[in-house]
């Protein structure tokens, strides 16, 4: 196949400059003599591609133009402008929910009687259960409802056996909410496949770039925040388990809807400070046999940012007291009434099937919020006479929980019952049964109640200052995810070069002027206005070679000025090289004579 029939994409007729290079361009500008008249210079037609065994000969120049601590400003306009998959891959930090996760709950406990009303019946049932105390306890339909025949026949008050039973006051919450909590962000939130990983840059320590989330937190990108996190419910909604099989089984998400987050305001503006070279690289499209320009940026990435100066990233204006503005959270329901259990094996939970089912039901988040209790009681017995006094002889309830909590609640048979008390099982059964029988008040059967609350004004309980410190520390750790934007800010790519020409700087420790050849990596293909790469990265065997069947590899990705990830090898007038392009095709490359001494002059053999 010739090669004016590449399916390479064609090279931009012309592209915006570069905000760098528009600086080069003025300084480099301002040291020529003013009274010199305006030339337009037509572009010449690019060359014919090469055909077999045809040769031309190319010259290549190295110029630096070095910007030390140029600081750029990005208004928020300027931000949402550059390519959504450059703001998704830069990430901020994992933002901890748990305090967000807890104000919601609390916002539900203390719902105005209004609004509590206008919400759905299984909504308004866990406003119930989150209020839950001995006082008001309702055990009507489960097993505890033989206490209050035991109340009535002896003169005990329920709620003090229930009370004693729990270690709670009268009117203290029997699961307080930060448990609640902190069982909703381990079985809800926690389990959710996007706040497990995220993506990230592809390092030898992450080579799928997968990066784990932290705990009880969600990933925050630079998306998120230009965009007022507008993407919640989507990423934490409904996922597959397995990215990887999207067919295959989903959890629930725990975001159904969300609004009016304000991280940015109007007027936010994000300014960092680069030392950069914001002059392309000069290098070789082999399939058009042209000169290209190679982005610089890439290969500078771990020297672009002086992290020791406090001013290198700066956020203005962001909100002081993030909040969202209205957020709906989902829960759902198991579509089966799960019993208790009653036997103490297998240990340490039990018999229930609770324990069986997805960690995100209502249910299963339910008997982990009641084993976070009983962690919090201490093993005891207590015994209660006629009128709740314990100056008779005559004690006939015991109420019994072990180091295990196993509950045992006994009465003496001397007391006629109705109903017998509850048989002996673990605390978090007692609450699970009592739970589900008031989750589905009002007449809800059993998978109708998947729970929906909004709420308004929920803060996320995290101060600016800090939100900006741990951005700033985050991004100092890893700079390459700060790359693609980098290259967006210094876009001056033009055709697609395989090679470009590099010569070290004086403080790279390479003696003397001296001409590298470096041969792209993946992060120097250009890309389009949607920020996706213009072609893959196909080459077979990527490097330069010393013989044309490619079988003497003469380059290394030996570190020089900081790059450690292009294939290079030094050249010099007379040296013959080969290489293959990412169609297949190979190349001669014969080194000629330097016309100065940031000039290189070569030529280029087609080979089949």
């Amino acid at each position: 196949m010739d090669a004016r029939d590449s399916t390479r994409p064609a090279a931009p007729a012309g592209r915006r400059p570069s905000r760098l290079g528009l600086l080069a361009a003025a300084a480099l500008s301002s040291a020529l003599p003013a009274c010199v008249d305006a030339v337009t210079v037509e572009q010449p037609p690019p060359p014919a591609a090469l055909g077999v065994r045809e040769s031309r000969t190319l010259t290549l120049e190295f110029l630096r133009f070095d910007a030390r601590g140029f600081a750029k400003t990005l208004t928020l306009e300027e931000l949402r402008a550059l390519p959504r998959p450059t703001l998704e891959g830069i990430w901020l930090l994992d933002l901890d929910i748990s305090t967000l996760i807890e104000n919601a709950l609390l916002k539900v406990m203390y719902m105005p009687p209004a609004e509590i009303a206008a919400l759905p019946p299984a909504a308004q049932n866990l406003v119930g259960l989150l209020n839950m105390t001995p006082e008001n306890a309702d055990l009507r339909g489960t097993s505890l409802e033989g206490l209050l025949g035991v109340g009535n026949a002896v003169g005990i008050p329920t709620s003090k056996i229930l009370s004693d039973l729990v270690g709670a006051a009268g009117n203290e919450r029997i699961i307080p909410v930060e448990l609640t909590a902190q069982a909703v962000l381990e079985n809800l939130v926690s389990t959710h496949p996007n706040t497990k990983t995220r993506r990230g840059p592809q390092t030898d320590e992450h080579p799928d770039g997968v990066y784990p989330v932290a705990p009880h937190s969600i990933p925050v990108t630079l998306h998120d925040v230009v965009t007022d996190f507008a993407g919640l419910a989507g990423q934490f909604g409904p996922a597959p388990l397995d990215p990887d099989d999207p067919d295959g089984a989903k959890h629930p998400g725990f975001i159904k809807a969300a609004s009016g987050v304000k991280a940015a305001l109007d007027d936010f503006t994000m300014t960092v400070k680069v030392d950069v070279n914001a002059l392309p690289y000069k290098g070789v499209d082999a399939t058009a046999a042209d000169v290209a320009s190679v982005n610089s940026t890439p290969g500078q990435i771990d020297t672009l940012f002086d992290f020791s100066e406090p001013d290198w990233l700066v956020l203005d204006n962001l909100s002081r007291n993030l909040s969202i503005g209205e957020l709906t959270l989902a829960i759902p329901e198991s579509p089966m009434y799960l019993p208790g259990g009653t036997s103490k094996e297998p240990t340490p939970r039990g018999d229930s099937p609770v324990w069986e089912q997805p960690l995100w039901e209502f249910e299963h988040i339910l008997a982990r919020a009641g084993e976070l209790r009983a962690a919090q009681l201490e093993d005891h017995c207590s015994t209660y006479g006629p009128q709740g006094t314990s100056t008779s002889d005559y004690q006939p309830v015991k109420v019994c929980v072990d180091g295990a909590a196993w509950t045992e609640i006994s009465v003496d048979e001397s007391v006629v019952l109705e109903e017998p008390p509850p048989p002996a099982s673990y605390f978090w059964d007692i609450l699970l049964e009592v739970a589900q029988a008031r989750l589905h008040d009002g007449g809800l059967a059993e998978g109708e109640a998947d729970i929906e609350v909004t709420l308004r004004d929920v803060p996320v309980g995290v101060k600016t200052d800090d939100l900006v410190a741990s951005i700033k520390e985050n991004l100092s750790n890893d700079p390459a995810v700060l790359k693609d934007m980098a290259i967006e800010l210094n876009d001056n790519s033009a055709g697609d070069a395989d090679f470009y020409l590099y010569q070290p700087s004086t403080e790279s420790g390479v003696a003397g002027q001296r001409d590298y050849l470096y041969f792209i990596a993946p992060d120097d293909i250009r890309k389009d206005a949607e920020g996706a790469r213009v072609r893959e990265y196909a080459y077979a065997h990527p490097g330069f070679f010393a013989d044309p069947e490619l079988t003497k590899k003469v380059s290394t990705t030996e570190e020089i000025d900081g790059d450690a990830l292009h294939e290079k090898v030094e050249v010099e007038p007379g040296d013959a090289l080969y290489f293959e392009d990412d169609e297949g095709r190979r190349y001669e490359i014969t080194i000629g004579d330097k016309p100065s001494a940031h000039r290189l002059s070569l030529t280029l053999t087609r080979l089949n």
